[in-house]
C-alpha cells in the first residue's frame, strides 16, 4: 500500500504492509534487519485507541506516524531508538491523541518529507 502525505505532496511510503491482527500489530517490525527504502508498516486498529508502541529485539531506528479516523496525522515520535540492555531504552511511545493507525518508517523520513502534525494523508 503506498501512503502518501496530500498535504506537502510527498510519500511517506511506496510499499506499506498492514498489520491488522493482534500478532501482526504486537510483533511489528521485531527481529528485522532493516527496512528497505520506501518500505514501512501500518498498524491497523477497530477503533481509535491510544496504543503503546515499544521497540524490543529492533535493530534499527524508526519514525512513528500516529494517524486518526480521518487520515490526518496527530502525533510523531522521531528517531525511535530501539531498547537496549540500558533501563533508560525501555520507553512505550503514546500518541498524544487517539489514533486510527501507526506508520512505522525509517528514522528521518518525516523530516525528509517535512510530515507534521495536522498533515492529511492518503493510502
Amino acid at each position: 500500500m503506498k501512503i502518501i502525505n496530500s498535504t506537502r505532496k510527498t510519500v511517506l511510503a511506496e510499499h506499506a504492509e498492514v498489520a491488522k491482527t493482534p500478532w501482526a500489530k504486537t510483533k511489528g517490525l521485531m527481529f528485522r534487519a532493516s527496512l528497505k527504502e520506501g518500505e514501512g508498516l501500518l498498524l491497523e486498529f477497530s477503533g481509535e485507541t491510544k496504543p503503546s508502541i515499544w521497540m524490543p529485539f529492533m535493530r534499527f531506528p524508526l519514525d512513528l506516524v500516529f494517524i486518526d479516523g480521518e487520515k490526518r496525522v496527530v502525533d510523531i515520535k522521531a528517531n525511535v531508538k530501539p531498547m537496549s540492555r540500558n533501563l533508560k531504552t525501555w520507553k512505550l511511545y503514546v500518541p498524544k491523541e487517539k489514533c486510527r493507525w501507526v506508520l512505522e518508517v525509517n528514522a528521518g523520513k518525516t523530516s525528509e518529507t517535512k510530515t507534521s502534525t495536522g498533515d492529511a494523508l492518503d493510502f
